[in-house]
């Protein structure tokens, strides 16, 4: 094998592995923003949701990417509906609906669950992304 192909190889095993040590740096941060989330939405506090809902969007927006660039369909299945969880949550704590709030924090708990539970991450390849 050629020197370059060995070297370019090497460089996506390596971006591969940075990527995903970010990915789950962002996931530790995601289960934290659910503590303060819960936390806000049990005490009524449309003020308090709103900052770890808004960070939860956000980190579920690069969840879906991350996963697209993967090209594991169900576990893009699954960020989506997180995202859509994230989005409802946000939504109704800000209208001070907080049954439908934790109705939708719910639903968000399930598919972060679910997908932890499916160990997406042990079906990457080794040049990922």
């Amino acid at each position: 094998m050629k020197k370059a192909t060995l070297f370019l190889l090497a460089f996506r095993c390596a971006m591969a592995a940075d990527e995903t040590a970010r990915h789950k740096e962002w996931m530790d941060a995601a289960q934290d923003l659910t503590y303060d989330l819960k936390d806000a939405l049990d005490a009524k506090s449309s003020e308090k949701a709103a900052e770890p809902a808004e960070k939860l969007i956000k980190l579920g927006e690069r969840e879906e990417e991350y996963w697209t660039k993967a090209k594991l369909e169900d576990a893009v299945k699954l960020a989506r509906q997180n995202l859509a969880a994230s989005r409802a949550v946000a939504a109704a704590a800000k209208d001070g609906q907080f049954d439908r709030a934790l109705q939708a924090y719910a639903e968000l708990e399930t598919s972060c669950r679910t997908c932890h539970d499916l160990h997406f991450e042990k079906r990457l390849t080794p040049t990922h992304p």
